[in-house]
């Protein structure tokens, strides 16, 4: 398995043989170093492909685009680029759906308009304040014929009084 080195670095050492980059990770020098036209060549490559820099301890070291891995596994370059690849894209996904969420959390769901007070009134007083299929007085409601959701208006034609009962039983009925 490929994993992110986050306590890797280079350091520039001076030597009695001249300027000398030595590879550690956290406090530990790993015994890879490189002189300044080599470690300038690793620093090109590493911008084109992944490059292995070190295997120690069974594990082989990998640096690519400034970014430093290791695996525990023999690894091909092309396995690296595959793998640093994918742990970006899943990245990405999830930011994709962090953003998503967090914009859905802020819009508010669209609102149906309310019915307005002059047609709530003519529709009431058109079916005489009563259930149009049962007759009853008593929790009344305005039911849309044609429901909103699929385009049917709020108007009278296209409104009339159920009781709860009724309505509930009408919005169960399959069609």
């Amino acid at each position: 398995m490929l994993r992110p080195v986050r306590n890797a670095q280079v350091v520039r050492r001076l030597t009695l043989l001249g300027r000398r980059y030595e590879l550690l990770v956290g406090e530990r020098a790993l015994g890879v170093a490189w002189g300044a036209r080599r470690y300038a060549a690793l620093r090109e490559a590493q911008l084109v492909g992944p490059v292995c820099v070190a295997e120690l301890d069974g594990r082989s070291y990998w640096i690519f685009e400034g970014a430093w891995h290791w695996a525990d596994e023999d690894l091909a370059p092309a396995d690296v680029l595959a793998l640093v690849r994918e742990r970006a894209r899943r990245r990405r996904r999830a930011l994709e759906r962090a953003h998503a969420s967090l914009a859905a959390d802020t819009e508010s769901p669209p609102r149906r308009q309310p019915i307005p007070r002059e047609v709530r009134l003519a529709v009431f007083e058109r079916d005489g304040g009563r259930c149009v299929q049962c007759g009853a007085g008593f929790e009344l409601q305005f039911d849309h014929v044609i429901p909103v959701a699929l385009g049917g208006a709020s108007t009278a034609e296209n409104l009339q009084v159920l009781c709860a009962t009724c309505n509930r039983a009408k919005g169960a009925s399959p069609g």
